[in-house]
């Protein structure tokens, strides 16, 4: 006689009672093999695998332990499915119909303990079908029920349960004001209405000692009709049952203030309004947090910046790395990696992996690797910047560079003797000059000048004033007034003079520190030994 290997499942639409010793599961768990146990003259033997769905509705077949059941009977461990009811096995004619086409192909079938039934003929398809479609009417009239009962409740101004809004608790389900937290939610009402920005709002609850919520949470928070005593029902407000915490003049003046504020246009990955070619790359070294694109609108200019997500939810004050512009990070991520395409034959690799039938096309019109990347698209450039990069964490001082098994295999010289394992660790490219981001890049990697005119012109007028105090014979004070100019500061001027040839020389090339500034400069003592200057001032490259 051929071994039928049978199943039993079962499940409740809720986990109420669940926690009791014998509970409704374990009852229908012990009927059907109760019934497997009757039919062992013909073979039935029962598996030791459990299918118990406690808690979840027949409704649909998301459901864990029939997913695990179905796997199994695609697998050929299971012949036969045992039921307490048919409606225990699903509540949907679509998804029992979906359901007989799996038994059909694995060759298994079920059977229902309580209801006798043979799907062998047409009447007792039939009879199947019809037990289905009353469960699903039952179905479909409980949620009607419900429905219509939550709508009556929520226009009487009944809370009808749910996430418990901040600033009450629910006592005998009524919603019932908890002082401090009440104190809370009237403060940021009053400081939302003052400072118009949820970020100020969160940073001014820290520093009051309250909870601190983020961005989202503070927005949603700002909504809620509940702190205005009303309940929210398909749109409509209806009075509530419950004491308001701020009076509704203040809750409509917070939504004019929300209306006004410019709504953001979200995007997606790989969408044409999508920036930065280092987005999921990025990684903030102080709130370890990832960075991602952000923009900012003044004078109308629209300027895109990297900003980490903690910054974002709570203020800049809960992270000091601040936010990099998304075109100096990228102009610089490019020229960093743009030097493992020293190989034609890989780069041209590399390009018909992430745009195909277009490398030879470029390679014939540009030769240089870092002009052949500007002119992939957006898209292009990251795809092509993921395979040599796993991620870049951005710190106060340094960058830190992780890179793919291949883009270590492609690293020159100078890059790997900064790097361990897969991590290359550079000085921070980035420096603020006159309100801009410039990138100034280590030694042996390219270096555009950058002229500091002020700083040029600075030593100019000091070897200007040097000739003349030699040629007229004049003192610094008669030069001072010759010249409209302080003598203290003529004299300051007159010491860079005594830079080394080396260093001046560089300086006029643009290829001086990032932080050495006419200003600084001046304001330092400058040493007589050249060797001693270079030290001191930072140079490392000298012309």
């Amino acid at each position: 006689m051929e071994e039928i290997k049978c199943a039993v499942y079962t499940r409740k639409s809720t986990d109420e009672g669940l926690e009791k010793e014998f509970n409704t599961l374990e009852a229908q768990r012990k009927a059907g093999e109760n019934y497997v146990k009757s039919q062992k003259h013909q073979g039935w033997v029962l598996i030791k695998e459990h299918y118990d769905d406690g808690g979840f509705s027949g409704g649909n077949m998301n459901r864990p332990s029939l997913k695990r059941l179905l796997q199994d009977v695609e697998a050929g461990k299971v012949n036969m499915i045992v039921v307490y009811k048919i409606d225990r096995l699903t509540r949907s004619l679509t998804d029992f119909s979906k359901m007989v086409d799996v038994f059909d192909k694995y060759h298994c079938s079920f059977v229902s303990v309580t209801q006798n039934f043979n799907t062998a003929d047409s009447m007792g398809r039939l009879t199947l079908n019809m037990l289905l479609s009353f469960a699903q009417f039952e179905r479909e009239i409980s949620g009607e029920r419900i429905r219509d009962k939550v709508a009556a409740s929520k226009k009487k101004g009944i809370w009808m349960g749910g996430c418990v809004p901040y600033g009450y608790e629910p006592i005998k389900r009524k919603l019932v004001i908890k002082p401090d937290e009440a104190k809370a939610i009237k403060f940021m009402f009053e400081k939302y209405l003052e400072y118009k920005s949820p970020l100020a709002v969160s940073k001014l609850m820290e520093e009051a000692g309250m909870k601190t919520f983020a961005r989202a949470s503070i927005d949603r928070m700002l909504k809620n009709p509940i702190y205005m005593g009303k309940i929210k029902h398909q749109g409509v407000l209806y009075d509530g049952q419950h004491e308001a915490i701020v009076s509704e003049e203040i809750f409509k003046a917070a939504q004019n203030v929300v209306a006004e504020k410019p709504k953001k246009q979200r995007t997606c990955m790989y969408d044409k309004n999508e920036v930065g070619i280092m987005r999921g790359l990025l990684t903030c070294g102080c709130c370890h947090s990832l960075m991602t694109p952000t923009s900012s609108q003044a004078h109308g200019m629209k300027r895109y910046y990297y900003t980490s997500t903690v910054t974002k939810m709570y203020g800049h004050h809960k992270c000091t790395n601040g936010s990099v512009p998304v075109v100096t990070m990228d102009e610089c991520m490019i020229k960093i990696v743009s030097q493992l395409f020293l190989d034609p034959k890989v780069f041209q690799g590399l390009l018909e992996k992430v745009a195909p039938n277009k490398s030879m096309e470029l390679l014939r019109v540009l030769r240089s690797p870092e002009r052949v990347f500007n002119k992939l698209s957006e898209r292009h450039q990251l795809l092509l910047m993921r395979l040599m990069i796993t991620g870049v964490t951005v710190n106060a001082e340094t960058m830190e560079i992780n890179w793919t098994d291949l883009g270590l295999s492609l690293l020159p010289d100078h890059l790997l003797q900064k790097t361990t394992g897969h991590q290359t660790i550079l000085p921070m490219p980035f420096v603020k000059h006159k309100g801009r981001t410039e990138i100034h890049l280590p030694e042996n990697i390219e270096v555009e000048p950058h002229f500091d005119n002020e700083l040029i012109k600075g030593i100019c007028l000091g070897f200007k004033y040097q000739k003349m105090l030699d040629q007229k014979k004049m003192s610094i004070a008669d030069l001072s007034i010759t010249e409209n100019t302080d003598a203290s500061h003529i004299g300051r001027l007159l010491r860079l003079t005594s830079l080394s040839p080396a260093i001046i020389r560089t300086i006029l090339k643009g290829h001086q520190p990032p932080k050495l500034y006419l200003r600084n400069l001046l304001r330092k003592t400058i040493p007589p030994i050249w060797e001693d200057q270079v030290k001191q001032f930072g140079f490392t490259i000298l012309d």
